[in-house]
């Protein structure tokens, strides 16, 4: 059985400048983190690098499940095609792909705070990797077979 999930490039970027710029403000002890921390436009092609990156290591992670990963035509939207048991759980898919926005989210901007942030950078990156790893979990996740009943 086949399951998509899918994102927008868009929105996790949008997410990520949020975060940084969040992050920036909070460093009370800096006078210089909100500018040296956020990402601006100009950040861009590098923040693309970062995303093109973590779709390689989603590629790997789910390797042996993996049908189709890639950029639809419109450019903006990810989609990654799995194949999962027949006995696989459709519930499980809003929150699947609520945790691969947020591991890309965390993973781009763990790999930012490697140039702006390095004290937070390994949190972050440790971070997308367990919310990767949870998501691995529920596509191989299998119900319970339920006996039929008649009547």
């Amino acid at each position: 059985m086949e399951i998509t999930l899918t994102i927008s490039q868009r929105a996790v970027l949008d997410e990520v400048s949020q975060t940084s710029s969040y992050t920036g403000t909070k460093k009370d002890a800096d006078e210089k983190a909100y500018d040296r921390i956020r990402t601006t436009e100009e950040d861009r092609s590098e923040l693309l690098r970062f995303w093109n990156e973590c779709r390689a290591e989603v590629a790997q992670t789910f390797i042996r499940m993996l049908v189709l990963e890639g950029m639809a035509t419109d450019g903006d939207t990810y989609d990654l095609v799995l194949n999962v048991s027949v006995a696989f759980d459709r519930a499980l898919l809003p929150s699947m792909q609520l945790g691969l926005f947020s591991y890309f989210v965390q993973s781009i901007a763990a790999k930012w705070y490697m140039y702006s942030n390095k004290e937070e950078s390994g949190a972050y990156a440790d971070v997308g990797k367990a919310i990767l790893d949870e998501v691995k979990r529920k596509a191989l996740y299998k119900k319970k077979p339920v006996r039929p009943t008649y009547g």
